[in-house]
């Protein structure tokens, strides 16, 4: 005699014997062992590509939330004047960055670029075609004139900052 339990004989009373139905269950088309069979629709393989691949689009999410340096802070200049504004590019017709003002400080620089004479600033005496990107105290990334930054002469490069010229790939001041 052989012996069935009430599941099986339940199922076969019903006319499904010999036919494969898909009941959710892995393996069950397969006719493998019960222990065998898994509930639910993913393989445990499908379930590390499906993890990994979650995994690289968040990693990706996350580094393009967030603007990319071409180098972390190399130097620092010191800001000899007083009350300097920091601007969002190296212009005084920029907008201001912060409400944040520079007075006889140090400052993390980036990096510095000359702008020309679109960019020149006079104070005084001095006057500089050059912008150098900070981050001030308050931690907020913006430029200021290098007019304002101890070291430099008229219209060249202040001392600290490494310069971004058109033709080196090596310095990028396009960090915002």
């Amino acid at each position: 005699m052989t012996h069935t339990s009430p599941a099986t004989s339940e199922h076969a009373r019903r006319g499904h014997e010999g036919r494969a139905e898909d009941d959710g269950r892995v393996g069950h088309r397969d006719g493998g062992p019960a222990r065998y069979r898994r509930r639910g629709g993913l393989t445990g393989r499908a379930l590390r590509t499906l993890a990994g691949l979650l995994a690289v689009v968040a990693s990706l999410l996350v580094i393009g939330a967030q603007p990319a340096a071409a180098h972390p802070p190399t130097g620092s200049v010191y800001v000899w004047a007083s009350d300097v504004r920091v601007r969002t590019c190296q212009s005084t017709s920029c907008s201001l960055a912060t409400n944040e003002v520079l007075t006889r400080v140090t400052v993390q620089a980036y990096c510095q670029v000359d702008n020309g004479a679109a960019g020149r600033v006079t104070d005084g005496p001095y006057t500089n075609t050059y912008w150098v990107q900070v981050i001030t105290p308050g931690r907020t990334l913006g430029w200021i004139s290098a007019v304002f930054v101890s070291g430099g002469s008229n219209n060249s490069p202040v001392p600290g900052a490494p310069v971004d010229y058109p033709f080196d790939p090596t310095i990028d001041c396009e960090y915002i």
